[in-house]
C-alpha cells in the first residue's frame, strides 16, 4: 500500500493496510510474474473475496526490487 500512496494513487482501506478488509484489491495487467506469491494471509482474504488470479492485495504485494514496475488497475480509480 505504500508503494501505490507513495505514487500518488488512493487506495482503499478499510483495516488500514493490514491485509484484511480486502478493499485494496488491485488487478495486475503486467508484471505479476515479477512479484512473489501471496502470503498465507492474503491468500486466505483473496479466497474469501472471490479473488481471479490475477488479482492481487494492494496493502500486501510488495515489488520484489527497486527497478521492477506493474501495471494495475482497480474498481475504485
Amino acid at each position: 500500500m505504500t508503494q501505490c500512496l507513495a505514487a500518488g494513487l488512493p487506495v482503499a482501506s478499510a483495516c488500514s493496510g493490514r491485509g484484511a478488509c480486502g478493499k485494496c484489491l488491485l488487478t495486475i495487467l503486467d508484471g505479476a510474474d515479477t512479484l512473489p506469491p501471496p502470503s498465507v494471509r492474503e491468500a486466505t482474504v483473496l479466497a474469501r473475496n472471490g479473488a481471479d488470479a490475477d488479482q492481487r492485495l494492494g496493502c500486501q504485494c510488495r515489488m520484489p526490487h527497486a527497478g521492477a514496475s506493474l501495471l494495475v488497475t482497480t474498481g475504485y480509480w
